[in-house]
């Protein structure tokens, strides 16, 4: 039994490296639903030919009762020929659906009742453990594990090895498992390889329209009403798509689109505090595919969209009447934010801008007064545009946003809809070193959004806060003054004007460390795990060199010699001074070693002429036939035994034999 709870456990652990994909609770109430039943029938079945069978009804009928699919026959076939993809084309934490969560407890299952039966009908009792190494090795497919999760995994499967073992010989497993562990902990819990960087959701329309070019087309029916929100507090704007891959031509959005999972943690680029906030939102007209969101969406429920993580674009495939939304806000201050860098490495923020036309570099330096990339700069830029140029949102208004509609807005026109203008900001803030993008979306200042509430905006990635919305239009000012836009209108007031402007003191560079200021842990810890795969490598190397160079020889004193190592390896005590009659009173069974001695007295005392080394070399095979027969651990630790002591003995008269 307590070989049986080994394999389960080792399975179930190994399910367990799925919890960055679906959680903790998800997955281990559904791996404890399936493999509880799973055991009571693996050790207490007493029809052994059916034990494999009736362990996996089991398991699956504690699987469905635990997750109660409407169709648990679809969620099944789904679960087993699709969710694995499915699940890699979702953010993580995945939604607990019943068709994405069986995908791991049927591995878990496959593994455990394999193993079963494998310590059931194989010899070697280890060899149970590897259907669950199969999962394990599965799991680091999709998320690689790191530090203390990675070495509590290893030391869990060593323990399990070494209760499978424990008549045998259980240092084999633990020394395993510890060689496991600290390879598992070398390894970071960051993205070093996932078979989710090859997968992203497709959109089934394979063409949608930029909702930049309909800026244009949108304020000249500026009264159709579009969605409308309730939140508890105001809300600044509503992005619907953000832009920041710029060929000169056209403005793209980047990025991979996943079915938005259970929900999303804040970027990787804010640091600082943050909240959350909620909405409820109904759709009155805006159409597919793009959904109102924020930059940082937490969740969303009501209806199951795509998401752009790095970006918080939303999408449906199919119509949405409502969906509540909760996004993070971060928190910071006017003062802190004005003080702020930016953040260069933004995804997407230091995109292209295509061939630029002549001019506009130099316009781009006289914008922002030839200060360093700051949100400081951020702001004086966006106050050149808002002073010296015009916002157009009746009559003919401009349209285009490539570098010929641009390249007139800015050396020429100096008038434009918001389009020019985010488009014109963004690529003069990248052509000064602010990392910049464009969103679409609509102003916040009704609840009833209309097509008259259309916005084109830039943004920029402040170091900490993340993704900034700026204004040059100055047309998106609204009531909600809390969270960033506040702390931005805050900055915006307090910027000096342009004869009192000065560089913001930005935080020091960390300093480099010293070479060779502290202790390289890593290294030391390479050092060792290299040592001991060099060991595990080098000595049977050395071992099967050393055979085949006696072998070539194919010497009576060389079989002799390749005897006592073997023996050795073996646990065989065997000195220098022992002759091959007494080597072969050593062993239980001395059939191979008498030959070896007949085949030395015939070479030492028949006289010349007599050649015994065919013979002396059959018994080598002999002996080498018999230890295969031994189990697998005692032949792992012989070939993992180094030889150093072969020798002829002293007694041998070596050169009779040779």
């Amino acid at each position: 039994m307590t070989r049986v709870v080994a394999v389960f456990l080792a399975a179930s652990v190994a399910g367990l490296l799925f919890v960055p994909v679906f959680g903790v609770w998800p997955l281990a109430l559904v791996l404890v639903a399936c493999a509880v039943p799973a055991f009571a029938v693996a050790v207490w079945c007493p029809w052994a030919s059916w034990r494999a069978v009736l362990a996996v009804v089991a398991g699956l009928v504690g699987l469905l009762a635990a997750v109660r699919p409407a169709d648990p026959v679809g969620a099944l076939v789904v679960g087993a020929t699709e969710a694995w993809r499915d699940v890699l084309r979702s953010t993580w934490p995945v939604r607990p659906d019943p068709e994405a969560v069986v995908f791991v407890p049927l591995l878990v299952l496959a593994a455990s009742v394999f193993g079963v039966e494998l310590l059931h009908r194989v010899r070697a009792p280890l060899v149970a453990l590897l259907p669950a190494l199969a999962v394990a090795g599965l799991s680091q497919t999709y998320a690689a594990a790191g530090g203390a999760p990675a070495v509590v995994a290893a030391v869990a499967f060593a323990a399990c090895g070494a209760a499978i073992v424990a008549q045998g010989i259980p240092w084999a497993a633990v020394a395993l498992g510890v060689v496991g562990a600290v390879l598992l902990g070398l390894v970071p819990a960051g993205p070093a390889f996932s078979l989710r960087d090859n997968e992203s959701a497709p959109l089934a329309s394979a063409r949608v329209a930029s909702p930049l070019s309909e800026v244009a087309v949108r304020l000249g029916a500026p009264d159709t009403p579009l969605f409308e929100y309730t939140s508890a507090t105001p809300v600044d704007r509503w992005p619907i798509a953000v832009l920041d891959e710029f060929d000169g031509v056209e403005w793209t959005p980047g990025g991979n689109l996943r079915r938005m999972g259970a929900g999303l943690p804040p970027g990787d680029g804010v640091t600082v505090p943050t909240s959350t906030r909620s909405a409820s939102v109904r759709m009155r007209g805006l159409g597919l595919p793009w959904l109102p969101s924020q930059a940082w969406p937490a969740t969303v429920t009501g209806t199951d969209p795509l998401v752009a993580p790095d970006r918080g674009t939303l999408l449906a495939e199919e119509p949405v009447t409502s969906y509540d939304l909760t996004w993070w806000e971060p928190g910071v201050d006017g003062a802190t934010l004005s003080e702020a860098g930016v953040d260069a490495n933004a995804v997407g923020g230091l995109g292209g801008v295509g061939e630029v036309p002549a001019g506009v570099a130099e316009l781009a330096e006289q914008a922002v007064g030839g200060m360093r990339s700051s949100f400081r700069a951020a702001l004086v830029l966006e106050r050149f545009l808002r002073d010296d140029f015009r916002l157009v949102d009746s009559g003919t208004l401009p349209v285009g946003h490539g570098w010929p509609q641009l390249e007139r807005f800015l050396l020429r026109d100096k008038q434009g809809t918001s389009e020019q203008f985010a488009a014109a900001y963004v690529v003069l803030a990248r052509l000064r070193g602010i990392p910049a993008r464009l969103v679409v979306g609509f102003s916040g200042r009704n609840s009833l959004v209309r097509n008259g509430d259309v916005l084109a905006w830039p943004e920029v990635a402040v170091a900490g806060a993340g993704w900034v919305a700026l204004d040059p239009t100055g047309s998106a000012r609204t009531s909600a003054m809390g969270g960033l836009p506040g702390a931005t209108g805050q900055a915006r007031e307090e910027l000096p004007p342009a004869e009192g402007l000065a560089e913001p003191l930005l935080p020091a560079e960390p300093p480099a460390t010293a070479p060779g200021a502290g202790v390289p842990w890593r290294i030391v810890v390479w050092a060792v795990v290299a040592a001991l795969l060099g060991w595990l490598i080098a000595v049977p190397s050395w071992v099967a060199l050393r055979t085949w160079r006696r072998r070539r020889s194919g010497t009576v004193a060389d079989a002799v010699a390749e005897v006592r190592d073997r023996l050795r390896a073996n646990g065989v005590p065997v000195t220098s001074a022992m002759t091959v009659r007494d080597m072969a009173a050593a062993v239980p069974d001395p059939e191979a070693l008498v030959r070896l001695a007949t085949a030395v007295d015939t070479t030492l005392w028949s006289g010349a002429g007599v050649d015994a080394r065919q013979e002396a070399w059959e018994a080598v095979r002999a002996l080498r036939s018999e230890f295969a027969r031994r189990p697998v651990p005692v032949r792992a630790r012989a070939a993992l035994r180094y030889g150093y002591r072969a020798q002829v003995a002293p007694r041998m008269p070596v050169g009779a034999l040779t």
